[in-house]
């Protein structure tokens, strides 16, 4: 019996080989193709990332070329209104002061001081936000008395027709830089005044809070923030559209460089609000009490 009759005849076996060798390169083929196409499609995403992301910075530095133009002009107008009314009562005094009696003269020089204290707290600003996240200037944490420290801001606060409560435990201390907790204490004043209605009251108040913290707040009678302006209202050069059309100053720092240095103290602050006129805004912050406080058990 020959061979060929228990095994597939040579030609068949032959066509089979090839058949194999041809649906082998088909499939490798296929295979380099779909790759191929992969990675054309992981490009054309790739791409379409990079423009997006592209574009989503240009928008982004056109916006803050848009804030940087506005600060800049918000505190050109800033400095030149404080500047204007200093300069007024000077000239008065230089020109009339022999004519004057002499309570008339005290409170032309009380305007021309709280003119210079506005600019002072304008250019501290302004000189603070540079500074942020630098570490140019180290804190100096100290245990401070709050009431005497806010006596002490009333001195250079311009109230502006508004009456100013207190309501400071006098013995309540706080572990505080002392030039930053004056800064953030009269950026909330002023604002809490400048927001404010003329002959309506601020109050500022103060007391034990959860943890080992102290708690203070400045409440003003104003028209109050609704919820969704809350989140813009820390952020740098930040100011609500109803205020950028109206006639109150503000150069969208003094939120922003409060928060900054609250938290850099080591505390919260935030704002409560119903958003209803009259009923005014409630700044609140919270820093770590002094030894004296606790030990005396507030």
């Amino acid at each position: 019996m020959q061979l060929h009759t228990f095994l597939w005849p040579a030609r068949i076996i032959e066509g089979f080989l090839f058949g194999a060798l041809v649906l082998g390169v088909e499939l490798i083929c296929f295979s380099f193709l779909a790759s191929s196409v992969n990675l054309s499609e992981a490009a054309k995403r790739q791409s379409l990332r990079a423009e997006q992301q592209l574009s989503l910075a240009y928008e982004q530095q056109q916006q803050l070329e848009e804030l940087r133009d506005q600060f800049l002009m918000n505190v050109s107008h800033e400095l030149r209104t404080p500047l204007t009314e200093v300069k007024g009562y000077i000239n008065l005094l230089l020109e009339y002061g022999n004519k004057i009696d002499e309570e008339t003269q005290s409170s032309f020089l009380q305007s021309a001081s709280y003119g210079c204290d506005e600019l002072e707290l304008i250019i501290g600003n302004v000189l603070d936000m540079s500074r942020i996240g630098k570490d140019l200037k180290p804190l100096r944490m100290q245990e401070l008395l709050l009431a005497v420290t806010l006596h002490e801001i009333c001195e250079h606060v311009y109230l502006q027709d508004h009456t100013l409560h207190l309501d400071i435990p006098a013995d309540l201390t706080v572990m505080a830089d002392r030039q930053q907790l004056r800064q953030v204490l009269r950026n909330l004043i002023s604002n809490a005044c400048k927001y404010s209605p003329a002959h309506t009251s601020v109050v500022v108040s103060a007391g034990a809070w959860e943890d080992d913290m102290v708690r203070l707040c400045v409440q003003d009678a104003g028209a109050g923030i609704v919820a969704a302006d809350v989140p813009q209202l820390f952020q740098k050069f930040s100011r609500l559209k109803r205020d950028i059309a109206s006639s109150v100053r503000g150069t969208g720092l003094g939120l922003y460089i409060s928060k900054q240095f609250v938290e850099g103290m080591g505390g919260r602050i935030w704002v409560v609000s119903e958003g209803v006129p009259g009923k005014g805004s409630c700044f609140c912050f919270t820093l770590r009490q002094g030894a004296a406080t606790r030990v005396d058990g507030v």
